[in-house]
């Protein structure tokens, strides 16, 4: 098929351009500590409590995988979630933690700011598309089984929140999803209709910079809460 062919090469000509530019900024901001990310996002606004960023691209080095779940710490962020399809970031919690410290401690080291966020305390937590599909439906069990026993509460939108266990009352202000896929590719639905979607290509070489921006986007876009 021509126009898939086609696509198929844009979206990895885009990938490609993405990552050389990344390569160049990467080059320009390498001695960034702490120090300069507080510095350079006093001026950014409002910073969202939690964050989710979302993995839809094959093959993101580690070292990069973790760069924005320590730059949100640094700037306040309270919760941080991790998504991908298959839940292969779940199966690699560990290698995943060690290698969050070791770049926490190196972009942290000699600073004479404190991040925002003290240390690794953020509440990190991994989500795939099978945490949608089941929590949904344990919801709805849960409350159907409660309304044929007469004890269930009055059903609205936040005490259904109260019956999910993946994002119970702590949604995702801001999504931050890499790669060229323009879908959410299973992503829990409930939690998402309040929140604000920024993309970028890729991860791969990921400048402070690039999440600096992405956190200006988010500030830019008017919030006006389903109205």
């Amino acid at each position: 098929d021509v126009i898939h062919l086609f696509l198929h090469t844009y979206c990895q000509l885009q990938v490609m351009s993405q990552s050389a530019f990344n390569l160049l900024r990467w080059w320009r901001v390498s001695k960034w500590n702490v120090d300069v990310l507080m510095a350079h996002s006093k001026k950014l606004g409002k910073v969202p409590t939690h964050v989710s960023l979302v993995f839809l691209e094959e093959g993101v080095p580690m070292e990069d995988l973790v760069k924005p779940i320590v730059w949100c710490i640094c700037l306040g962020v309270t919760t941080v979630s991790l998504y991908d399809y298959y839940g292969r970031l779940r199966n690699n919690k560990i290698e995943i933690d060690k290698e969050l410290r070791e770049y926490y401690t190196s972009f942290t080291k000699d600073s004479k700011t404190s991040p925002k966020g003290g240390d690794l305390r953020a509440n990190i937590k991994f989500v795939s598309v099978e945490n949608g599909r089941n929590d949904i439906v344990h919801a709805a069990r849960t409350i159907a089984s409660e309304v044929l026993s007469g004890c269930a509460p009055h059903i609205t939108q936040n005490t259904v929140e109260d019956y999910l266990k993946v994002f119970s009352h702590d949604n995702p202000e801001m999504i931050l999803k890499f790669g060229t896929l323009h879908s959410l590719a299973g992503y829990p639905p409930w939690p998402v209709h309040l929140t604000e979607i920024i993309s970028l290509p890729t991860c791969h070489l990921i400048s402070p910079t690039d999440f600096l921006d992405s956190i200006r986007k988010y500030n830019k876009i008017e919030k006006r809460v389903g109205k």
